[in-house]
């Protein structure tokens, strides 16, 4: 079992680095056995994870929001999407953390098969933190910098490499709430 897994860690980095070529070190990051990759306000982590002594599977998981209150609105939100998304399905982590991911077998893994997942993950991911914290509340998982679990069960923190920028407020609008 530890050779698929080994084997199909081996050919993920491979094909991770024909997707994205040049830009490979830029975009792609691993981590104990993890593969973690920057895509918009999204961080989608790539595990080869055990099924059976012939093959394995690899999921690619995004953290979309933390800290959102959960509850009917939310839930109900999450549970129509998965029954209406081809692929991939929304989760939530024992601290509530609300996830987007995908799982796929390992054993004939191909490049447009792993370019799709993690596309869509992190597609997914992207799309809807946003309106997920407007029902909600939290922040978005790459705002909150929070830790994921890596392929060994160890947590590693994401750290942020782009900032949201606020728009600028004018002199007078801060003036004129002052003397109110």
């Amino acid at each position: 079992m530890a050779n698929i897994i080994a084997d199909t860690r081996k050919k993920v980095r491979t094909l991770l680095k024909e997707i994205y070529g040049k830009h490979f070190t830029e975009i792609v990051h691993e981590v104990d056995n993890t593969f973690v990759i920057r895509r918009g306000s999204a961080a989608v982590q790539v595990n080869v994870k055990p099924l059976s002594k012939e093959d394995c599977l690899v999921q690619a998981l995004s953290y979309v929001v933390q800290g959102a209150k959960v509850g009917p609105k939310l839930l109900t939100y999450l549970m129509r999407h998965n029954a209406t998304m081809p692929i991939g399905a929304f989760g939530l982590l024992f601290d509530d953390t609300v996830t987007f991911s995908h799982t796929i077998t390992g054993g004939n893994l191909d490049k447009n098969e792993l370019r799709t997942t993690i596309g869509t993950v992190a597609f997914v991911a992207d799309e809807t933190d946003d309106t997920i914290i407007k029902m909600a509340g939290g922040q978005r998982a790459v705002d909150a910098n929070i830790s994921f679990l890596n392929a060994d069960g160890v947590a590693v923190s994401l750290k942020k490499n782009t900032k949201r920028k606020s728009k600028p407020v004018a002199k007078k609008q801060v003036v004129a709430k002052k003397r109110k």
